[in-house]
């Protein structure tokens, strides 16, 4: 699999897992407060709840398509396409998988 040793694959593996864990527990969080409102409140209030709960649907956009890149990444993993550059075909370096555990190509290309 591109180059990668078995010691950096189950450490990108892990970080991987690890994130998808992370992004879905924020997702169900976000999730929540976009659900949650107060049925009476001030004029005040009310504007500060319609900020958090947009602000709870713009992170829960960021995160969803996040957790989609990760998933692929494991998909790809699982496959034997992982940490090869859509672009080139050539191996990702592990220092840039490392950066970015889903990256789909060299930050050169």
């Amino acid at each position: 699999m591109a180059g990668l040793t078995p010691a950096q694959l189950d450490k990108l593996r892990e970080r991987l897992e690890r994130m998808r864990a992370d992004l879905q527990a924020r997702l169900e969080r976000d999730q929540a407060v976009e659900r949650t409102a107060e049925q009476e409140i001030e004029p005040m209030d009310a504007a500060e709840q319609t900020r958090e709960q947009e602000d709870a649907v713009a992170f829960a956009a960021h995160d969803r398509a996040r957790l989609a890149e990760v998933e692929r990444a494991l998909g790809d993993m699982a496959t034997g396409r992982y940490g090869i550059s859509e672009v080139s075909g050539d191996p990702i370096p592990f220092e840039r998988l490392m950066a970015v555990p889903w990256a789909r190509r060299d930050i050169n290309e």
